[in-house]
């Protein structure tokens, strides 16, 4: 791509382009007037704003919301990462542009710390989970956050993150270590089932069967243990940190050539409640710890988690019975044909 397009003082013009054209009064508002509209941006500004922007940085023509869908489907990673960094200073809010890229019934503005917008969605969750579970028990409040997608400038520079709290970054990547390690113990592969693809009413069944030359069985109970295992590894993990209140977060930087990418992993709610979402970078840098600490606290979970895995794998195939066939309740998946076209 053109580097001097590609250059923020290019984008800091094209972006003031496209708002004289659209909202030219933006420019004598205060700065917090400035990031009220940008969080609450009118459906018909943001379609022309993004029209405008289409055209200046990719010479693309779009006269429908259909058609700027269409044209944003074929973007490559490059042209994505242009467009959100140009329209970043207009959506984000305080020092960093920060962008939470997550459906909130509120706005960024609503919350000042990270904690605030955890918990609320904590309350949120467990109000859902009250009503739909039967004889659910509510879990107390530990600053839960799995991988929320946002966006920020640091010193000019335009990155991707996901925030973690830290007993969901350890255990996703235990998870990610043992999904692979089920597989070397017992390989498998699913291969379609009998009907799949068949129709059924509005829709197309999708039935595809687990082939694990011949030891389904004992794949399956090695699953159920480690989910047993995850599970419970992950409440104690949870209590830990919560009591420790470390105030502790991590930034852990994993960029490649075409995806600047950050992750902010948070100890704690101690940790969250630290953290302003208008001086998110600021606020991150002053509780920062040592990434080589959290380094070795992932190999030290995944270490444990192989040697369950490997201990369970030769207790079942010495002492398991397959004919033990556990009682599954059988779903069945229909798969709309609005789906599969965008699936397609």
């Amino acid at each position: 791509m053109d580097k001097e397009i590609n250059s923020n003082s290019n984008k800091e013009a094209v972006l003031r382009r496209a708002l004289m054209r659209v909202k030219p009064e933006y420019f004598s508002w205060s700065k917090e007037e400035q990031e009220r509209y940008g969080v609450k941006l009118p459906d018909s500004d943001s379609f022309r704003i993004k029209q405008a922007l289409y055209k200046a940085l990719f010479s693309a023509v779009v006269t429908t919301e259909d058609a700027l869908e269409i044209a944003s489907n074929d973007f490559s990673n490059e042209e994505y990462f242009l467009f959100n960094s140009t329209i970043l200073p207009l959506y984000g809010i305080g020092e960093n542009d920060f962008f939470l890229n997550e459906f909130m019934s509120k706005t960024l503005l609503d919350f000042e710390t990270l904690h605030d917008y955890c918990y609320e969605d904590y309350l949120f969750q467990e109000e859902a989970n009250a009503k739909e579970m039967t004889g659910y028990k509510p879990r107390s409040y530990q600053g839960r956050i799995y991988c929320t997608w946002a966006r920020l400038n640091i010193d000019g520079a335009f990155y991707y993150s996901f925030l973690w709290s830290l007993a969901d970054y350890l255990i996703s990547a235990v998870d990610d270590v043992c999904s692979e390690k089920i597989k070397e113990l017992i390989p498998y592969e699913f291969v379609a089932g009998k009907n799949h693809g068949k129709r059924e009413g509005a829709g197309t069944l999708f039935k595809m069967d687990l082939d694990a030359g011949g030891l389904e069985g004992q794949l399956e109970e090695l699953k159920d243990r480690y989910y047993e295992y995850h599970d419970k590894r992950y409440t104690e993990l949870s209590a830990l940190l919560d009591e420790q209140a470390s105030k502790t977060s991590y930034i852990m930087e994993e960029s490649t050539e075409d995806d600047p990418h950050i992750n902010f992993v948070f100890s704690d709610k101690t940790a969250l409640k630290s953290i302003r979402f208008r001086f998110f970078m600021r606020d991150c840098q002053n509780i920062a710890g040592d990434n080589q600490e959290l380094v070795r606290m992932e190999a030290k979970e995944k270490k444990a988690a192989i040697e369950y895995l490997e201990q369970q794998y030769h207790d079942i195939m010495k002492n398991f019975d397959p004919k033990i066939v556990k009682f599954r309740k059988k779903r069945k998946v229909i798969i709309s044909d609005g789906a599969l076209q965008d699936l397609s």
